[in-house]
């Protein structure tokens, strides 16, 4: 049985969608597999563990201690094209970490990610919005989402430790991402923030 752990409630949508797919599978008997990472990654870990599910937590930085959570540095991992430890998963939640690349390598980098799943396990994954924020001055907000690739406005690219050039996203380019990487999408959705996020199955 998983160890029980006082972990804060889930801080956006995405991450409850998350916890009741976890809940959902555990009630079926299943166990459940899951791999993340990402923005909040480590304390959402916690957070699925808690739920029942076996976590493997790609991360450079230090998560406390739970028997269902393994960690392994994202850098190297990340883009592996070697089989991960509980490989294939039946959730992985991707927060973010796309965002610094180009929509080309995106696109690839989430079509391997659809392949660590297992047939019928669910995508979950979250991306900056070009209707954020993040969009104010933003010197590619005119091109097409495949062109796109260019550093914030400073203040925001502070902010958001986003110092390099970044890819922003709609909603509608986030649905074909999604469906250009393989995904079955279930539903994609944007944040009062602007952000977008969206689950994606495998079939």
């Amino acid at each position: 049985m998983s160890e029980q752990r006082d972990v804060p409630k889930a801080s956006c949508e995405l991450e409850q969608w998350v916890l009741v797919e976890v809940g959902k599978r555990r009630r079926s008997g299943e166990a459940v597999s899951a791999m993340l990472a990402g923005v909040g990654a480590e304390t959402q870990a916690l957070r699925m563990a808690g739920a029942g599910a076996r976590v493997l937590l790609l991360s450079d930085k230090p998560v406390d201690a739970h028997p269902e959570v393994s960690r392994l540095p994202f850098a190297g991992n990340a883009d592996s094209d070697e089989p991960l430890p509980r490989e294939p998963f039946d959730i992985i939640l991707s927060q973010r970490t796309l965002c610094g690349l180009r929509y080309e390598e995106a696109r690839r980098k989430l079509r391997r990610l659809m392949q660590r799943l297992k047939i019928g396990g669910k995508l979950f994954i979250s991306l900056y919005g070009i209707h954020s924020e993040l969009g104010d001055h933003y010197a590619d907000g005119s091109k097409l989402v495949n062109d796109r690739f260019a550093p914030l406005a400073p203040a925001l690219a502070e902010r958001y430790g986003l110092p390099g050039p970044v890819c922003l996203y709609s909603e509608r380019n986030l649905f074909s991402l999604l469906m250009e990487a393989g995904g079955a999408v279930i539903k994609t959705s944007t944040s009062a923030l602007g952000h977008v996020r969206g689950i994606a199955a495998r079939v």
